[in-house]
This record gives structure tokens, C-alpha cells and sequence, in this order.
């Protein structure tokens, strides 16, 4: 069972490696961050895609879920603190576990470095990019927006390795913003459902299809017709009788969402991460987009060269797509001020859902190779 060391005390995470894809062109490490709920088992659709474009995929178990250390008591305190700095430094450690798993990985299976593959095109090649899905996110901003705290080796080794931060359908939680007043708010947020319900729910709206999202490339969150735009989406298997809206969890087995999905996780730990304090995580994200500033107006970027790949999926959920046009209106607003901004490109993944590696692996396997 592959155990990834994260600190002194022991704890670990669970992964799965396809492996070094071989050729002689170094390939690019991807780790995948998994979101709420579903672990890194629902990336393995995109493993059969990986060779071609020379990549290596390591799906990787937060803690709490599926073979990785569960969270000590101490811990849950900490993440369910109503003390804010207390909780902040509690998301800053799931951060920093994740900073020295890619430490370990790296050391222990001695992927190539970044380099210039060509000294014609200035293409890179080699390194590491880390994936977080969803709210993955909430622990992946950590890792760069924290790295500061890491020791001095483990942040030389990561500024010669780490690529990007592929934000992948990021839900409004990890940003810490909330979505307009009238937008479907899902299960977890209906008073009217247990909280069993509400986890008995939560998979078939996470997974659905809803109305194509059209927003044009100067719109934003904040642009007059984007919440217009928003609300009236709906789930397309709602009013659609056509297989293909069905939501991808509701196609599945029972045997199958049973292997990549872990119900238990929501009481013992998710929640906490669910509800903490929504200006952690918008802090988090502001120190990797805008960099840290110092008492006398220096702004220095945690590992400067890590670049920002935002992927929406225009049929996915209204929140995940809310949550990447507020980031483009914050980096709108930055620019503004004529301070630094880390570099940030958007994605649109067309008509996918939040699933787009589960309903169109090959499709998204190549667009990781793509914006890596």
C-alpha cells in the first residue's frame, strides 16, 4: 500500500502512481487533490490517457479519507476552533502536509526537474504541477500561499520543481466568497434535510448537468448580467429525458460509488474544513494571486514561479463557476492597482459537468498536458 510520509508524528497519505510513462523526453508529474467526499479513486478513468502526452498521475488521499492517516483529536479541535487563528493555522498545516508530500515524492522517486526542452521554442518540460478539484482547493492554496513556512531546503527543492497550481473547478468555499443570495445552494445547505439527507443528496446534484453557461471573455462575477445568467441554470436531466444529462454518479453502480466515494468522511472531519471561517480561505488565495507584503510595501511571491491554471466546465455547478469568474473580478480589480499579479490564465472545459475527468477522461487528460 503506497504511503506518502507528511510529517514527524507519522501521518501519511494514501496515493496511486501510473508511473514514469518512459520515452526519453522527461515527462511532468501531476498530483490530483480530490474534492469533498469523492477520494482520488475517481480520477482513475484518466490513467489509460496518461503515456501519450508524456505525463505521470499521482492520485492522492487527502487525510481523513480512504487509507490516510485520520485527523488526531487535536487536530479536529483545531480545524473546528472558533478561534480563527487557530483554524487559519490549522488550513496553513493541511497545506504544508501537502508541501512535504511533493518534497518526498520527489526525493523518493527522483522525477525529472523542470527544464527547456527545446532552445528553440523555450518549452519546459519535467516538473511537478499539483490538481485541486472542487474543494480540494481549500488545501491546495495552502501549499503555495503558505510555502514561506516550509523549511529552506523543502522550498529550494519546490522551486525547482513546481510548474502550476491547476485550479480545477474550484467551489466557492475554497474562495471564501458566497455566491448570489438566489443560486441553488445543494443539499448542505437545506434546512430542511437531515444532515444524513443531505450527504444522501449530495452526490446525484454534485454530479448533474446543468444549462451551458455562455459568458463572454470580458465578463466577470461582478459584470451586470452574469447573476441573471447564473440563477436560471438548471439540471438538465430535471426536464431533459436524453442519457447523456443523466448526473454521473446516478450511472454508476453501487459496487463503483462505493470505491471512490467515502460518506463517513463528512461527519468525522469534512464539515469542519466545510465551514471554516470564510476569510481564511480568501486570504489563502489572495497571498498566492497577489503575493505577501512586508511593512515597508515589498511584495514577495511564495515559490514566484508557480503560474495559476483555472479549469471551469460550463455545464457544472453554479457555485464552481461563480467561484472562477469572482477570482478573474479580483485579479481585474488587482490589476487596477498596478501592483504585481502571479501569472493566472482561465480555461473553459465545454459542455462537461463537475465530472469532466469521469465522463471524459481522454478529453481531459489531454487538456492537463496542455496547460501544465
Amino acid at each position: 500500500m503506497p504511503l506518502g510520509s507528511i510529517n514527524q508524528d507519522g501521518a501519511a497519505l494514501y496515493y496511486e502512481d501510473t508511473g514514469a510513462p518512459g520515452g526519453t523526453e522527461p515527462y511532468i508529474t501531476i498530483i490530483l487533490v480530490h474534492g469533498t467526499m469523492f477520494h482520488s479513486a475517481v480520477f482513475r478513468p484518466m490513467i489509460p490517457y496518461a503515456v501519450s502526452p508524456n505525463l505521470r498521475l499521482v492520485m492522492l488521499n487527502l487525510r481523513d479519507y480512504h487509507r490516510s492517516t485520520l485527523y488526531t483529536p487535536a487536530e479536529l479541535q483545531a480545524l473546528s476552533s472558533s478561534d480563527r487563528k487557530r483554524q487559519a493555522a490549522a488550513i496553513a498545516a493541511r497545506g504544508l502536509e501537502l508541501a512535504e508530500f511533493c518534497r518526498w515524492f520527489i526525493e523518493t522517486e527522483h522525477i525529472p526537474p523542470i527544464a527547456k526542452s527545446s532552445e528553440f521554442d523555450g518549452a519546459l518540460s519535467g516538473g511537478l504541477s499539483v490538481l485541486g478539484w472542487s474543494s480540494g482547493n481549500c488545501q491546495t492554496f495552502p501549499l503555495v500561499a503558505h510555502a514561506d513556512k516550509v523549511p529552506p531546503e523543502t522550498n529550494a527543492l519546490l522551486n525547482t520543481y513546481l510548474r502550476n497550481l491547476i485550479v480545477y473547478d474550484m467551489s466557492e468555499i475554497a474562495l471564501g466568497m458566497s455566491p448570489p443570495d438566489d443560486l441553488d445552494c445543494g443539499p448542505f445547505r437545506d434546512d430542511s434535510l437531515s444532515p444524513a439527507e443531505r450527504v444522501a443528496a449530495f452526490p446525484a446534484w454534485v454530479s448533474a448537468y446543468f444549462t451551458q453557461a455562455i459568458i463572454g471573455p470580458d465578463e466577470d462575477a461582478d459584470s451586470p448580467c452574469f447573476a441573471s445568467m447564473l440563477i436560471p441554470r438548471v439540471a438538465m436531466h430535471l426536464h431533459d429525458p436524453d442519457r447523456q444529462w443523466v448526473p454521473t454518479v446516478l450511472r454508476m453502480s453501487s459496487e463503483t460509488l462505493a470505491q471512490i466515494s467515502d460518506d463517513d468522511v463528512m461527519e468525522r472531519s469534512q464539515m469542519f474544513i466545510q465551514h471554516a471561517d470564510p476569510s481564511i480561505y480568501t486570504e489563502n488565495v489572495r497571498r498566492v494571486l497577489f503575493g505577501i507584503s512586508d511593512s515597508n510595501g515589498e511584495t514577495t511571491f511564495p515559490l514566484s514561479g508557480v503560474k495559476i491554471r483555472v479549469l471551469w466546465c460550463d455545464m457544472s455547478l453554479g457555485h464552481c463557476i461563480f467561484a472562477a469568474f469572482k477570482m478573474k473580478h479580483l485579479l481585474s480589480e488587482h490589476h487596477k492597482t498596478g501592483q504585481p499579479v502571479r501569472d493566472v490564465q482561465f480555461y473553459r472545459v465545454e459542455k462537461v459537468n463537475h465530472f469532466a475527468h469521469w465522463d471524459d477522461p481522454e478529453r481531459f487528460t489531454r487538456l492537463l498536458a496542455e496547460v501544465v
